[in-house]
């Protein structure tokens, strides 16, 4: 139980260990010269679109994921467990009482991109955020 448990938790993170900024660079800059229509096509329907009064936009896509880690000191007190024991998720049984705090660390992971569109065609982005990345 417990291998599974650390499976689940490592494997999103080691897949993600390849994603780069450098890679999701190289993936905004094959959007330019896109259309609009295109653009959805690639990404789906945009957080927000900002039409100037020349007739420019300014599309959004905004992304937040927020991932709980626990904290690493929990644990189950009741005076001699096995370490398999130790780590079984949410069981109370016998005296088994949680001691720390489950609820260790909140991370925010968030990218913000904008495609600046002129004539209905991509012509710049940008992008701000902790998790702008790709694979």
């Amino acid at each position: 139980m417990i291998k599974k448990y650390i499976a689940l938790l490592i494997i999103p993170h080691l897949i993600t260990a390849c994603a780069t900024e450098q890679k999701y660079t190289y993936k905004l800059n094959q959007e330019i010269g896109k259309t609009y229509s295109e653009l959805i096509s690639d990404y789906g329907n945009p957080s927000i679109v900002k039409r100037k009064q020349n007739g420019d936009m300014i599309v959004s896509y905004v992304s937040v994921n927020t991932e709980v880690l626990p904290d690493p000191n929990f644990y189950f007190d009741n005076n001699f467990i096995t370490e398999d024991e130790e780590f079984y998720d949410f069981t109370y049984g016998g005296n088994e009482i949680p001691v720390g705090n489950f609820m260790g660390e909140t991370i925010t992971n968030y990218c913000d991109t904008k495609f600046y569109l002129k004539n209905n065609i991509v012509t710049s982005w940008t992008f701000k955020g902790n998790s702008c990345v790709a694979i």
